[in-house]
């Protein structure tokens, strides 16, 4: 896994479309010559960017989330050919890798609360026991905090729908919030959530298969990168 050294800072502005991102200061306008942090259309460019940069070998020898590259094998030898491949396309490009958030030959990574093994996809278990400690939800934007916590990973957990219906029913207008009955559901959909056994796995069909290149299709390719024209 590779990390670009402040990604945005790596793509300059277009001379004429510098004066869009000016700002003022005490000592008058001054205008960015890179990308900023903050601008909409941010990600979206820097995708594109990575899309040019990386080319046919996206989606194929490696992975690509805005400043995030993951190289992907089936063994160690094919994975240090694809790492060569990458590395030179990052070199011609002229981009520059944070060498402290880079890591190579790993067996098995934490990516986005996701835990990549030669075995599946699991959930990170050190996000799933921010489920057992939220605390009781004092208010409606509590309830949907802890419900976009556990959405997090409900294609781990079977009939999760059926489970969160009754705390996504506080949500409605007029319900009495938080009542005996509905904190009892809450306690409940904690303790299901927690459980190791009810969160599956998104097994390796073959162990020796690329199981990051099967991760790409149900996650990484639901990553909105910018606003869709």
């Amino acid at each position: 896994m590779m990390d670009l050294k402040s990604g945005y800072w790596q793509i300059e502005v277009d001379r004429k479309a510098r004066e869009k991102t000016a700002f003022v200061t005490s000592d008058g306008l001054y205008e960015f010559k890179v990308i900023p942090f903050g601008l909409c259309n941010d990600p979206a460019t820097f995708e594109r960017m990575m899309d040019t940069v990386l080319g046919g070998l996206k989606w194929n020898i490696c992975l690509c989330c805005l400043d995030d590259i993951i190289v992907y094998a089936p063994n160690s030898q094919e994975h240090k050919l694809r790492l060569r491949k990458v590395l030179k396309c990052i070199q011609e490009a002229g981009l520059t890798l944070n060498s402290n958030k880079c890591s190579f030959g790993k067996k098995k990574l934490t990516i986005l609360g996701h835990l990549v093994d030669e075995h599946g996809i699991h959930p990170d278990r050190q996000k799933t026991a921010a489920v057992t400690k939220f605390p009781v939800p004092e208010k409606v934007s509590d309830v949907q905090s802890f419900l976009g916590l556990c959405s997090y990973y409900r294609r781990f957990i079977k009939n999760f729908a059926d489970i969160a219906k009754p705390l996504r029913d506080l949500l409605k207008k007029c319900k009495v919030f938080m009542g005996r009955a509905a904190k009892g559901i809450f306690l409940n959909s904690q303790e299901v959530t927690d459980q190791w056994s009810c969160f599956g796995t998104f097994p390796s069909k073959r162990r020796n298969k690329d199981t990051l290149g099967r991760y790409r299709i149900w996650h990484w390719r639901n990553i909105s990168t910018g606003p869709r024209r």
